[in-house]
């Protein structure tokens, strides 16, 4: 369940961004990241 939670978290704070109309490219890494983490066992 606490990994459905950080992926919402992920997925909220990226479509923020998008309605903010804020410049995605400089999030990449850091979404990227944090999937890549929240993913692995």
């Amino acid at each position: 369940m606490a990994g459905t939670a950080a992926i919402g978290a992920v997925v909220r704070l990226l479509a923020t961004a998008i309605e903010e109309g804020r410049d995605l490219s400089s999030m990449s890494g850091v979404l990227a990241g944090t999937a890549y983490r929240l993913l692995l066992p």
